[in-house]
């Protein structure tokens, strides 16, 4: 196979994993009656100290004035708390609760176990093999940032 063709074949598969994730991280969102971006705003906090609103806003794509919708949404439900921000007491940041905390961590799970299920037909070989690559991946992707 040429290189041209497995990458587009490399692409096809990793979309069809990504959809299959998605089904799985759905079953949280409407289980708990989140929003996508309410979701992915959980995600993207998710073991970090804290993320400035405007910050958050950024990763969900949205104008800062719907990210303060989202956010206050996640509040209110005792997901995410707001805080001062140590170096900048004007400066607001959001962090998960212990409760927000447990939700992406279940949803992780749930995700998790569904991929690993996809796992299960690879040889241990093939599996040391996967990580080996999928670590070369993400190397060069950190060199992008």
């Amino acid at each position: 196979m040429a290189r041209d063709d497995a990458i587009a074949e490399i692409l096809r598969l990793q979309h069809r994993i990504m959809r299959d994730s998605m089904r799985h991280h759905s079953r949280t969102m409407v289980d708990e009656g989140l929003t996508p971006a309410q979701f992915h705003l959980l995600v993207f906090l998710h073991g970090s100290e804290g993320v400035p609103t405007a910050e958050a806003a950024e990763a969900l794509g949205v104008k800062p004035n719907i990210a303060s919708g989202v956010v206050q949404r996640v509040v209110d439900r005792g997901w995410v708390c707001r805080h001062a921000s140590p170096e900048d007491g004007r400066v607001r940041l959001l962090s998960l609760t212990v409760a927000g905390v447990e939700l992406v961590n279940e949803a992780v799970q749930e995700a998790e176990r569904g991929f690993v299920t996809h796992l299960d037909v690879l040889s241990d070989e093939q599996i040391a093999q996967l990580a080996s690559i999928m670590q070369t991946i993400v190397d060069a992707g950190a060199n992008d940032d």
